[in-house]
């Protein structure tokens, strides 16, 4: 090759090689913006109350503190930035997971839900979102902010009780085949031996509801017993043993394996008992007792006990005023006896809630 086209190959190389970088450079320029993530959720929803006007559910709250939208200057354009994107309502009923319902614009603060079951208790909640975040309401179960979300259709306030479930999770780092029933049950019975020996506590209290791998995880819960006061309560016990596994001093657990990590998962729920009902699904206010499976004398003897008595006398207790006028008297002795024998289709579910 002479030297005159070695020269003119290399002077079309360099003008192919600038023709892609301009390519390449002019796509990187016309290419769309990307959006950034934003990892800061909204302040929660506060104030969630719910209101049966008859005709609906009027849901309302207390806007989040980020329901607002500034703006920034770049260049000559007004760039929007932080605000909501809106608000995403949900609804669940008793053993239920929620569902949503329902989603609002920013600045909305009410929504109203048609739904009408008689008998049926609902409990709401309002959840602030943005492109990337959804912030669920930071709500102590049981409490009056609580209780003000929960209405029932077809009765007064809902009976409402705040359980307590002590559980945990334990990582081990030993390798125990899940898919091998009689491996996995080994393995359970000597972390149930060993953890109620450190406890000092009976071994029927430990119940381990899953064993996982990656390495060994074991899901479990410490049972409270009722009426036994020399023995410690289910909490003070999982308190203890974070105490033990976190002092390295000694490693009890040798005998099963090494401990990786111990998560103290546990948790407050509130139970919502729903209102007995007979089987046309009718809301029965005569069974006081929860006990049986119908209205009987258990009831009558309840309900004689309480008669006579008005608003303001000690003793007076609304739950046998079931023709509500304020005074436990005739006009509620015709309703029970109206009542009397009448078969309770859910009894089973609510003494079961009630732990009967």
């Amino acid at each position: 090759m002479s030297v005159f086209q070695q020269r003119t190959t290399l002077t079309v190389l360099c003008a192919a090689v600038l023709a892609t970088a301009a390519v390449r450079v002019d796509a990187a320029a016309s290419s769309d913006p990307v959006r950034s993530v934003d990892n800061i959720p909204p302040a929660p929803a506060t104030e969630i109350r719910a209101l049966n006007t008859g005709e609906e559910i009027l849901v309302t709250w207390t806007a989040s503190a980020d329901d607002a939208m500034s703006f920034s200057v770049f260049g000559d354009a007004y760039i929007p930035i932080g605000g909501l994107n809106g608000y995403h309502i949900y609804r669940a009923v008793q053993g239920a997971d929620a569902e949503l319902i329902g989603t609002t614009a920013p600045g909305v603060v009410e929504f109203a839900d048609p739904v009408a079951i008689t008998g049926t208790t609902y409990i709401y909640s309002v959840s602030p979102f943005d492109a990337d975040n959804e912030t669920l309401p930071d709500i102590e179960p049981g409490s009056a902010e609580d209780l003000a979300r929960i209405v029932s259709l077809g009765g007064g306030p809902p009976d409402v009780i705040v359980t307590t479930t002590v559980k945990a999770q334990m990582s081990f780092d030993v390798v125990v085949d899940v898919t091998d029933s009689a491996a996995v049950e080994s393995f359970t019975a000597d972390f149930i031996t060993l953890v109620a020996s450190l406890l000092g506590i009976d071994p029927s209290r430990i119940i381990v509801t899953s064993v996982t791998e990656g390495s060994t995880i074991v899901d479990f819960k410490i049972a409270d017993i009722e009426g036994e006061d020399d023995v410690p309560a289910a909490a003070d016990a999982l308190a203890q043993l974070v105490t033990i596994v976190a002092d390295d001093t000694e490693d009890e657990f040798a005998s099963i394996g090494p401990v990786l990590d111990l998560v103290d998962e546990s948790s407050d729920d509130v139970i919502v008992i729903p209102f007995p009902v007979d089987t046309d699904g009718l809301i029965v206010l005569s069974w006081f007792s929860r006990l049986g499976d119908a209205v009987g004398f258990d009831d009558f003897f309840l309900f004689a006990d309480n008669f006579g008595l008005g608003e303001g006398q000690e003793g007076y207790d609304a739950t046998y005023d079931v023709v509500p006028n304020g005074q436990v008297d005739f006009d509620d002795f015709f309703r029970f006896a109206d009542d009397f024998g009448t078969p309770i289709a859910n009894a089973a579910e609510i003494q079961a809630l009630l732990g009967q």
